[in-house]
């Protein structure tokens, strides 16, 4: 059990740095607070091909100047003209091209389903990019909590909410964004970026599993972290 804990944390901190990877960039701040020391470090224990891309950021975004990544940033993911890269779900689950259509509802509801709502001062919609990969965060955050407090129905519950919304969603939309990234982007920082979070959700998040053992404790009703 004290190893699926470990990866699980990994997981669960791993979506809150590409989540973070994904904001409005600060170069020094990202540099200072070490997001891609642990972006690497934890994804070094769960998939080394997507700890290669996190090292390739480091290096990128070292030599980058801070007012280059604000105009791509704003090129690729915000405007004012036509987005190379929109990262709103909805853009390319719903076949019009257009924000909050009816997958955008859906993540609301199910952002409600487990208590959560929108901050009054977020600027952005439901389904961008940082929201979807912060709310498989806030899920494997609350799966560990129930772990550790021992309650084994509410942890699995968690963990097939989790692969739900990676396979009714992210998955469905995210290697889509990723490639608009990749074949448009002017900066290596973020297409290597886009090649991390891609290659984290498609080979590692599509096939992550509860294990075995695990999943006899749970069937047990335990989950007593020294099992």
């Amino acid at each position: 059990m004290d190893d699926f804990i470990k990866r699980e944390q990994a997981r669960a901190d791993s979506y809150r740095l590409l989540a973070a990877c994904f904001c409005q960039p600060e170069r020094d701040l990202f540099l200072k607070e070490e997001v891609f020391t642990g972006l690497l470090e934890n994804l070094c224990q769960l998939y080394p091909a997507a700890a290669e891309e996190a090292a390739r950021m480091q290096s990128d975004l070292s030599g980058t100047e801070q007012d280059e990544l604000i105009v791509e940033y704003a090129r690729l993911f915000v405007g004012p003209h036509e987005l190379v890269a929109p990262p709103y779900g909805s853009v390319y689950l719903d076949g019009q091209g257009e924000v909050m259509g009816p997958s955008t509802r859906d993540v609301i509801r199910i952002y409600h389903e487990e208590g959560l709502d929108l901050d009054e001062d977020f600027a952005e919609l439901p389904d961008h990019i940082t929201v979807e990969l912060e709310f498989l965060y806030y899920l494997i955050v609350c799966e560990l909590k129930a772990l550790r407090s021992g309650d084994a129905k509410e942890a699995f519950r968690l963990f097939e909410r989790q692969k739900k919304f990676l396979d009714n969603y992210l998955l469905k939309w995210v290697p889509k964004f990723c490639t608009g990234i990749v074949g448009g982007t002017a900066l290596e920082y973020y297409r290597a970026l886009a090649v991390c979070l891609s290659t984290f959700l498609t080979e590692f998040e599509a096939d992550v599993a509860i294990p075995a053992s695990v999943t006899s404790l749970i069937a047990a009703g335990t989950t007593d972290a020294k099992a």
